[in-house]
């Protein structure tokens, strides 16, 4: 029992050493960490990092509600998809506001 509490403190704590440090990585760097090899926490932090944005843009455009949540969503899958057509350099946030504005629009004349 002990063993498995602390290895559970351990892995805690890994994921947590490995968050900081992606924290301080560019976007540039999250995305090449996502498109080699699936990087899914490097994924998250650029949702955290750039979300609040996106969702922000989906609901001046469509209201408070589901349909902004899901335009937020499709934001992010449209990153996904198009992620290794990005250039590493290039700032993300423009990009993303971009795509959240179009995804939004998109929806509010669906």
């Amino acid at each position: 029992m002990a063993n498995r509490t602390l290895a559970a403190v351990l892995d805690y704590l890994r994921k947590g050493c490995a968050a900081l440090e992606l924290e301080q990585r560019t976007d540039g760097e999250l995305l090449g960490r996502f498109l080699t090899s699936r990087d899914e926490a490097a994924f998250a932090v650029l949702v955290h990092r750039h979300g609040p944005m996106a969702l922000a843009v989906c609901r001046r455009v469509l209201g408070d509600g589901h349909h902004a949540e899901d335009a937020f969503q499709a934001t992010f899958l449209v990153l996904v998809r198009r992620a290794a057509s990005i250039r590493p350099q290039a700032p993300l946030g423009p990009w993303l506001y971009g795509v959240a504005r179009r995804v939004a629009l998109k929806a509010s004349f669906g």
